[in-house]
């Protein structure tokens, strides 16, 4: 038989026992729910740069050339270009050879002119350009500035 001192003492353990195993059980458990904030960049607009160094002389009377396009992509982002069409008069860089030198710019379209995010990359658009036999004799050796129209869209 056990004595009441050690009647006391395992008791005693016996409850502390039970405490600590009831604190541990009765522990708290969170969950939740909220928000979380994510916020959209704004598209900037793709702008060309100067390719007339990168030209090769290939317009003549009744004939084609290709026109180089240096498409500037300022966004975060990849973007493709999928047309380039004619957005305005083609000009030379010749006083005497005037706009009306019987060069045209023919649209492109279906086109995936990669350009990389916050870079600039040049394409060439084979057969785009041309010179009716309507051309001034002055336009020999002219370089033509072509203002044109980009569309594209995100490629990431």
């Amino acid at each position: 038989m056990l004595r009441p001192k050690k009647k006391l003492f395992v008791a005693s353990g016996v409850v502390a026992g039970m405490l600590t195993a009831g604190v541990a059980w009765a522990a708290w458990t969170a969950n939740g729910t909220g928000s979380g904030y994510a916020k959209a960049t704004t598209a900037q607009a793709l702008t060309t740069l100067d390719a007339s160094a990168s030209t090769t002389a290939q317009l003549y009377p009744g004939g084609s050339g290709d026109v180089k396009v240096r498409i500037n992509n300022p966004n975060a982002y990849p973007v493709r270009v999928t047309s380039v069409t004619g957005n305005g008069t083609i000009t030379s860089d010749n006083a005497t050879c005037t706009a009306s030198t019987g060069v045209s710019f023919t649209d492109q379209s279906s086109l995936t002119l990669d350009v990389a995010a916050s870079s600039a990359s040049t394409f060439t658009l084979t057969g785009a350009a041309a010179m009716s036999n309507a051309s001034d004799n002055a336009c020999q050796g002219a370089v033509f500035t072509i203002p044109v129209a980009l569309t594209g869209a995100s490629n990431a």
